[in-house]
């Protein structure tokens, strides 16, 4: 039997409101494989009344999801710390809450990410070696996905950050991703060591001399070549980097729409290629991959899309779900005391 896994949902941070959220954890528990998602509840946090009538009208009040109601709700454009502050009761600080007390296991929001982050921090603390949590996600290339971080959680980073975060993202792509000798490598506007910020020019050196399998910097076109397995930058820089990303879904989407119109024969052609340009789609829809973990921190916390729609919610919440049954966290924790041991004998 699976092991029993509650994973709480602020259904209340999402740009299209809370009927978007509840949809995606029916669809969770209405598409995915029964194996996978045995053992599994969900607990929505927001307004009780409203998401009732959602989850009602999803039909999913037969489902295992339940409401734990919160009075409060974190707008995007509020500061994380005002946040903890001023609203005790909203879906953010009731969801980390949950996680806190063992209620819950996981924890996944597409709402406000910096608050996000502020209260993953205060509810799970950060582990041994590990000053800030980094978000880490998946970008595809020409081979195999790279992990990319942060994304978003640290705007600027120290040296010494950028270090820890190269460490945590070559144990999530060893761990998770299964790449035996993971690739590192900065991303920089120049290949040579020398390029970069003062930090970036710094982190170059630390990382040179880390046990990590540090190939040096990497410029922006070679991510997507798959140059590295992992890519490490600022959260500022990640940030726009992904949002850029995404642009290109849109992008090949349109184009491809637009000449199939051109005329029959490109209609014929596209009914053709209909299943490659299906697979392209689903490798560049960032829907796919549904959230990103806060790498770092005591527990499982996803951070999902603001704009994510119920298909990238359900996605959200088997991430999470996996992380947490392959002992991501445990995982991390142990190789991060191995290296930074590795760190301290050779002097770093």
């Amino acid at each position: 039997m699976s092991e029993n896994v509650v994973i709480a949902l602020d259904a209340m941070g999402s740009d299209h409101g809370p009927g978007v959220v509840v949809e995606g954890a029916v669809r969770f528990f209405d598409e995915t494989p029964k194996p996978v998602k045995q053992g599994v509840s969900v607990i929505l946090t927001g307004d009780r009344d409203t998401l009732a009538r959602f989850l009602t009208r999803a039909g999913g009040h037969k489902l295992p999801i339940s409401i734990h109601h919160a009075s409060q709700v974190v707008g995007m454009d509020e500061h994380p710390s005002s946040a903890m502050r001023n609203k005790p009761d909203s879906s953010l600080a009731v969801m980390a809450g949950l996680q806190k007390s063992g209620t819950a296991q996981c924890m996944v929001s597409p709402g406000n990410t910096g608050a996000m982050m502020a209260h993953s921090v205060f509810a799970l603390g950060t582990i041994p070696g590990i000053q800030r949590p980094a978000i880490a996600g998946s970008l595809p290339t020409m081979t195999n996905p790279s992990i990319l971080l942060d994304l978003g959680a640290n705007v600027d980073c120290k040296p010494e950050q950028l270090l820890r975060f190269a460490y945590m993202g070559s144990i999530y792509s060893r761990d998770v991703f299964g790449v035996k000798n993971p690739r590192v490598a900065l991303l920089n506007v120049g290949a040579e060591p020398g390029k970069g910020t003062p930090a970036v020019q710094s982190a170059y050196e630390r990382l040179s001399a880390s046990p990590l399998n540090f190939v040096g910097n990497l410029e922006g076109d070679g991510i997507l070549k798959g140059e590295a397995d992992v890519v490490v930058c600022d959260g500022f820089v990640g940030n726009v980097l992904l949002k850029f990303t995404e642009s290109l879904t849109s992008l090949v989407g349109g184009t491809l729409y637009l000449e199939m119109k051109r005329n029959w024969a490109s209609r014929l052609g596209y009914l053709f290629m209909k299943p490659s340009f299906n697979q392209l789609w689903k490798k560049l829809d960032t829907a796919e991959y549904g959230g990103a973990p806060l790498l770092g921190l005591n527990g499982v916390s996803i951070v999902a899309h603001g704009s994510s729609g119920s298909h990238a919610i359900k996605n959200a919440l088997k991430v999470a779900l996996d992380f947490h049954r392959l002992g991501a966290v445990e995982r991390i924790r142990s190789s991060m005391a191995e290296l930074i041991a590795k760190e301290k004998a050779s002097g770093q």
